[in-house]
């Protein structure tokens, strides 16, 4: 696991999202941030608010009210395209609307970076070769499976060479060595020097790769810490209301098995 330095690069402060004016709270009182070199694992049951909390830190949603900063300057102070080309983002079960091909569909990483999509750009070769997909390169992205498509998805984002990654379920839907690929992916990511969150169901995984962990639960981060501590602590116990069986470590891998 890489140490992550001190200073963070992309940081919520008290940010919080309601459904409409008047609504639920999706994120309430946010207040957590990624540094360079790290791999930070967002966990929580469903509808914690997973989903809402990378959007807000992607710039896709406006905090209301609270603040996200990117190197110390508010997030929405940053064009687009400059938003585009340091934060990557991978969206959990992204669709395929129009039959392009795979290697299209990486290229468009690249956009933010100006010019026109680059299906032969050395870094869209090099991440079709990354998540296995160079022999699908020509095929069209509709007709991949859900798995296949995910790993599309994760290409395309680090095609664009991004200093942040945000990935909400990027596992999802994968075979177990696809799976393992993904993760060993993100994190030679990390230890070139970006920041990585990803959101995650996998405990198993999240254990294994993440150097922290945000637990969420009802809209609020109510733990962060190592992820060894967290694992050990009890923490999931409570946010998931499931009693898990640890094996041994490190790192210790829960199985749920019964529900509290």
């Amino acid at each position: 696991m890489c140490v992550a330095p001190s200073e963070p690069i992309l940081q919520c402060s008290q940010a919080g999202f309601a459904a409409g004016k008047g609504g639920p709270w999706l994120v309430r009182e946010a207040d957590c941030a990624l540094s360079p070199g790290e791999i930070v694992g967002l966990v929580g049951p469903n509808g914690a608010g997973k989903s809402t909390l990378i959007k807000l830190l992607a710039g896709l949603l406006p905090p209301t009210p609270g603040a996200v900063s990117y190197a110390g300057k508010p997030l929405s102070s940053l064009s687009p395209s400059e938003r585009g080309r340091l934060i990557g983002y991978v969206e959990q079960g992204g669709r395929a609307a129009w039959p392009m091909s795979v290697a299209a569909v990486v290229g468009l990483g690249r956009l933010p970076h100006g010019g026109p999509a680059a299906a032969h750009h050395p870094a869209v070769r090099s991440s079709l070769e990354a998540c296995d997909l160079a022999p699908l390169a020509d095929r069209s992205v509709t007709t991949l499976s859900g798995g296949e498509r995910t790993r599309a998805l994760v290409a395309r984002a680090l095609a664009g060479e991004p200093r942040v990654l945000l990935a909400d379920e990027p596992t999802a839907g994968l075979d177990p060595l696809h799976q393992l690929s993904v993760m060993e992916i993100l994190r030679r990511l990390a230890g070139q020097g970006a920041a990585v969150l990803i959101a995650s169901h996998d405990l198993a995984l999240a254990a294994r790769y993440c150097d922290r962990l945000w637990a969420m639960v009802d809209a609020r981060i109510v733990e962060q810490g190592p992820a060894a501590g967290i694992v050990e602590s009890g923490v999931l116990e409570r946010v998931y209301g499931v009693a898990f069986l640890r094996s041994a470590g490190p790192p210790a891998m829960l199985v749920p098995w019964k529900p509290l």
